[in-house]
């Protein structure tokens, strides 16, 4: 079988990718190893510079009736208010954070896809990729061989393209576990509108609000393996255990609520890594399969949907030979650029927030009290949250670098 474009996963990330290029007039193919979509909430958080790269598509008006538009991030220290975030300022259309389940979201891009032409075959693993001089030769288990002038790599963490191509991918796993649930809650202490980030010498506890009235995500970081029973995946004691912990951690300080239900519960490590390549000849890498970083600020799915966004401008033209012959590399530069943005402020962040006790918690809390008392520090905040704006440098209305 032979195709335009072949994109290896189905998440939002690729879906997207195919989508957009579909759209374009490109035959797109899509292989995915999972055999169904995820039914789970996971990747929530869609910033408002990815909201705008996607407007012109029209994807955001099928996603915005979906989710919830959050417009604060209150940040405490224990008991202490350091200040709080809003984004009611931004410079954007969409001066929020809208919260989509990850399931509702690939639903919206599973139907785009259809209508678009695109062949989605879940089910199926890429075993072999080889380099043409004018393409890609895909060996995959369940369809056998499939030709490609392109081959974009959307396939995770574990990127299985980044791996038999040989691409290193550099960086570092974060210490400590997390540790989340999806719980339905009543007679909550603290407000249900806005995002809640409470710091203390038991480690940093998140509360963020879902698409449906009552429910939010609490997040634990554990910091070092004696301190939670909890190992990566589903944990052992199932939802109910994990529910019960995290609302126990909350309480503690000082954030109490009732549980009503919990829809999914998960434990996990974090990383900060980059792909040494995100591009060759034929194969370009993006999403998570490219880069990866901490979940603080929700920025991974963001910066994937936005690579995903401009490389739909970049890549018919280079594949037609029209334009400037460097434009996927322009769009290369922008991208990683904007990556390592990214990665360098999640890992200070996270950083910060999981620092316990001693001096350097004490360092955060004043400096943060300090800062969010002091407007432009707290528009600073929120634009570094909202994503890069027009015209800046890996920008989605400003791909190129020159």
């Amino acid at each position: 079988m032979r195709s335009d474009v072949v994109v290896v996963g189905a998440g939002p990330v690729g879906l997207t990718a195919a989508v957009l290029l579909a759209r374009q007039g490109l035959d797109v193919r899509v292989v995915e190893r999972r055999p169904e979509p995820v039914t789970q909430s996971r990747a929530t958080d869609l910033h408002a510079r990815t909201l705008e790269a996607l407007a012109p598509s029209g994807l955001t008006d099928l996603l915005m009736p979906l989710g919830r538009r959050v417009t604060a991030v209150d940040m405490r220290s224990g008991a202490s208010r350091l200040g709080e975030v809003s984004t009611a300022g931004l410079r954007s259309p969409y001066p929020f954070v809208l919260t989509v389940p990850q399931c509702a979201t690939e639903g919206i891009l599973d139907k785009e896809a259809a209508q678009s032409g695109v062949s989605v075959h879940r089910g199926v693993s890429v075993r072999s990729v080889r380099e043409e001089p004018f393409g890609v030769l895909l060996g995959v288990e369940g369809l056998g061989a499939l030709r490609a002038r392109c081959v974009i790599a959307a396939d995770g963490i574990s990127s299985t393209v980044r791996s038999v191509t040989g691409t290193a991918f550099r960086g570092h796993t974060h210490p400590g576990l997390w540790t989340l649930a999806d719980l339905q809650v009543s007679a909550a202490s603290l407000p249900l509108d806005r995002i809640h980030m409470i710091t203390s010498r038991r480690g940093l506890l998140v509360v963020l609000p879902m698409h449906l009235d009552g429910w939010v995500r609490i997040v634990q970081h554990h910091p070092s393996p004696a301190t939670h029973a909890f190992t990566v995946g589903c944990p052992p004691d199932g939802t109910q255990g994990v529910s019960s912990a995290l609302l126990q951690e909350a309480a503690a300080r000082g954030w109490t609520a009732t549980a009503q239900a919990c829809r999914w519960a998960s434990s996990f490590r974090t990383h900060c890594r980059i792909a040494s390549r995100s591009t060759s000849s034929h194969i370009v890498l993006i999403g998570d399969a490219a880069h990866v970083c901490s979940p603080i600020g929700g920025q991974g799915l963001n910066l994937g949907l936005r690579d995903a966004a401009t490389l739909a401008s970049a890549l018919p033209d280079t594949l037609a030979g029209r334009g400037r012959r460097d434009g996927l590399a322009q769009w290369r530069s922008a991208r990683r650029a904007e990556a390592w943005g990214v990665l360098t402020r999640t890992h200070l962040a996270t950083t910060a927030w999981t620092q316990r006790s001693g001096p350097p918690a004490h360092l955060r809390d004043g400096a943060l009290r300090a800062l969010l008392t002091l407007p432009p520090a707290r528009r600073r905040f929120a634009e570094s949250m909202a994503g890069p704006a027009p015209n800046q440098p890996g920008s989605c209305a400003n791909p190129g670098t020159g």
